[in-house]
């Protein structure tokens, strides 16, 4: 039997197609073998993310994070936040599209009752702006529907952020907050959208300055519940990435009809008799032009 060690190295060396849904299965029937070397892999991350940009070894990161959030290890959360806080270009680098799609799930399944240090990450103006705001925003949409947060606490922390805690640039993190504080009806926050809106620190196209102001005065709305969930099966929620997709067959371009006209006209020599039937050489006849 293969150690948690060669399994991830396995999964590193995997190719691209198929899915490696035999490898995953041993690791998830494996769990109690497999959860510390998924978090020292984690942790090792933290220590040198560029050696997880190399080659295929975003596989055993990637996968670390589902599996961790699928056996609901609290210990991931902290070094996963610490990892999240890398230098804007790291972070998309590494985890791309998943941070917008699947981060805020993974944060959720893997909190461990301490927001600190994802709001150490939140207000952190260096990190990069989808997790600061999409990726934190859904966490704790997730966690309001697991009865982790109260609404209370999140309204009060809105208010923190779009009161000063959140640098007044344009950003992704102000798009995020204040469409949160719209969804969940927080209506002390009016004040403070109309002002990020005045001084155009909101994309208008994100969600509409008009919608954003009537939605936290008038309530909310339950739309935000279908953003959340926890990760429940990694197989489910990563087998159909296009990464895993077989390859499809290029067919080869056909050349335009006039270049392929071109290439099977046989040359004429200069001395040779003109291709015209005049009987002249080709100098004297249509060559001499």
């Amino acid at each position: 039997m293969s150690t948690p060690e060669a399994l991830l190295t396995r999964l590193a060396e995997s190719p691209q197609y198929p899915y490696p849904k035999s490898i995953i299965q041993e690791m998830i029937d494996r769990q109690k073998e497999m959860t510390p070397a998924l978090l020292e892999l984690l942790v090792d991350a933290q220590r040198r993310p560029e050696h997880y940009l190399k080659g295929d070894n975003w596989k055993p990161l990637t996968f670390a994070l589902y599996l961790l959030a699928q056996f609901r290890v609290t210990a991931a959360f902290k070094p996963l936040c610490s990892l999240l806080g890398a230098p804007a270009e790291t972070t998309n680098s590494l985890f791309g599209e998943m941070i917008t799609e699947d981060m805020g799930k993974i944060l959720a399944s893997v909190y461990d009752g301490d927001d600190t240090p994802l709001r150490a990450v939140v207000e952190n103006e260096s990190a990069y702006e989808f997790v600061r705001g999409s990726a934190a925003v859904k966490c704790y949409e997730c966690l309001l529907m697991e009865e982790q947060v109260t609404r209370e606490a999140i309204e009060a922390y809105a208010t923190e952020l779009l009161g000063g805690k959140l640098e007044r640039e344009p950003s992704v993190a102000w798009d995020s907050w204040t469409a949160l504080c719209a969804d969940l009806g927080f209506a002390s926050t009016v004040p403070l959208i109309k002002k990020a809106t005045e001084d155009d620190l909101c994309d208008p196209c994100y969600y509409g300055f008009d919608k954003l102001l009537k939605r936290a005065a008038g309530g909310g709305n339950d739309n935000w519940k279908l953003r959340t969930g926890l990760i429940e099966d990694t197989i489910k929620a990563t087998s159909t990435w296009d990464a895993w997709q077989k390859p499809r067959k290029v067919k080869p371009q056909v050349a335009p009809s006039r270049w392929v006209e071109a290439s099977q006209t046989p040359k004429v020599g200069r001395n040779d008799p003109c291709s015209c039937g005049s009987g002249k050489k080709y100098k004297k006849c249509c060559g001499a032009s």
